[in-house]
């Protein structure tokens, strides 16, 4: 499955395989271009039975530099391709290379789960030079690295690099540079092979209890629990585990 060819390199060119969908940005800019065919791409592969996870990666040096030069924040007009990935229901790896600047910061984090190259560095400078930084950048960073660290990074501008990153929980696991899509790929068809409507719901539950009270977190995790327990997956999984087989499941 591939996009519409273009005069030039594809915004976002897209290959299914094996069950992962493997998105790659054609630039590592974030004009409205690239944003609108992200945020097709994104109705795609969600809608494909095909695909169990999803990996977003930079075709070039680098992932994502961030907005073009002179656009401080998308016109309204431009589609919100970072919501398109923070809201598709799969499993999201990002595979971080190079540099990862302001609004590509915004996108690495709509990611679930985030991979380094060992010489990957984020960095946002937004207030550094007066503007405030957005795509979720202020609120997303916050929930995953708590307030003290998002704070250091967002006041003072310095830049992060993968071993920092890793510490604070913002990456998942640095590699060196050479590894870094194998990396990704062997997470990714570990991902493929278990439950997908497992994972779904997991990812469900955890992203909605940053808005819940506890109580209601608890009660949506216990939902969610019974569920799981009326479809066929769970069903394959006891019985596949009876049998001393690997489980067969179809997302059902």
């Amino acid at each position: 499955m591939r996009r519409r060819p273009h005069a030039s390199t594809p915004p976002v060119t897209v290959v299914v395989d094996e069950g992962i969908a493997w998105l790659t940005l054609g630039r590592s800019t974030l004009d409205h271009e690239l944003l609108g065919a992200l945020t097709e791409v994104c109705e795609t592969v969600e809608h494909d039975e095909r695909v169990r996870v999803v990996v977003v990666s930079g075709a070039g040096a680098d992932f994502c530099i961030g907005l073009p030069r002179g656009v401080a924040w998308p016109p309204d007009a431009w589609p919100d391709g970072i919501a398109a990935v923070a809201g598709l229901t799969k499993p999201v790896i990002g595979c971080l290379r190079g540099a990862v600047r302001g609004w590509g910061v915004a996108l690495a984090l709509a990611c679930d789960v985030r991979l380094a190259a060992t010489t990957t560095v984020l960095e946002t400078r937004c207030v550094l030079q007066g503007r405030l930084p957005g795509g979720g950048v202020t609120q997303r960073l916050t929930r995953i690295v708590g307030p003290s660290r998002a704070l250091a990074m967002l006041l003072l501008g310095e830049p992060v690099p993968a071993a920092r990153a890793v510490a604070w929980g913002l990456v998942s696991r640095a590699v060196a540079p050479a590894r870094l899509r194998s990396a990704a790929a062997e997470m990714a068809r570990g991902l493929a092979g278990r439950a997908p409507l497992a994972l779904r719901l997991a990812k469900e539950a955890v992203v909605r209890a940053l808005d819940l009270p506890l109580e209601d977190g608890l009660r949506l995790e216990h939902d969610l629990y019974v569920l799981l327990q009326t479809t066929a997956d769970r069903t394959e999984g006891v019985r596949s585990f009876l049998e001393r087989r690997a489980p067969r499941y179809e997302g059902r």
